[in-house]
């Protein structure tokens, strides 16, 4: 092999180290695929961190979806003006195969919440309600907003959810169930006064 070949095979053996590493910025001994750390010389008070790509929710949408990497990351300046959107407000947002969508990085948001108001049918033997598409149908077509909102509550897909009824009249209701859907099914007791207003409490459970 003359010197030449020897060259070429060297810069390959280079290259495939190099792509196989792992990534440092500021730090020579990286602990992960890519590890940002601060400059030595850092001063308090000067700007630092990361700072993800940022578009309008009408770019996000726009993004071609074909090979998207699952966990892509990117930062929205705006809600989507279009009429089917994923992006329905400012923040962090995610692309997650299992919904085939972007999805909102809720960070901060709590880990559950209770259902909104949904009437129940006392004047049959035996009932069912979908929680589930009243919450997303309630969420994301509020009746009233405050000044400047964006019209539109963040949803979670129904698999995202877990489903609890924390409290009943036992004296009006039997056979509550609940599927993983969110579709609540129940039975009047013969017994039951239904003359008389009922509730039940429905808690949402974020997985």
């Amino acid at each position: 092999m003359n010197k030449k070949k020897i060259f070429c095979v060297g810069l390959v053996f280079l290259f495939l180290q190099s792509y196989k590493a792992q990534i440092g910025i500021n730090t020579e001994s990286p602990q992960a695929t890519l590890d940002i750390d601060l400059p030595s010389n850092y001063a308090s008070g000067t700007k630092a961190g990361v700072a993800i790509p940022r578009l309008t929710g009408d770019q996000i949408e726009a993004i071609s979806i074909s090979g998207i990497k699952i966990g892509t990351l990117i930062y929205s300046t705006s809600a989507s003006t279009a009429t089917t959107k994923d992006i329905t407000s400012v923040g962090y947002w995610f692309w997650k195969n299992t919904t085939d969508k972007w999805e909102p990085l809720l960070i901060n948001a709590p880990r559950f919440f209770y259902s909104p108001s949904i009437p129940i049918n006392t004047s049959v033997s035996a009932g069912s309600i979908n929680l589930y598409t009243n919450y997303k149908n309630q969420f994301t077509s509020p009746m009233a907003s405050s000044t400047g909102a964006l019209g539109a509550i963040q949803t979670f897909a129904a698999n995202e959810l877990e489903y609890y009824v924390t409290w009943y009249d036992n004296t009006i209701f039997n056979n509550v169930a609940i599927d993983a859907n969110g579709v609540l099914t129940y039975n009047i007791l013969s017994t039951a006064d239904t003359s008389k207003p009922t509730y039940m409490n429905v808690v949402f459970v974020v997985k």
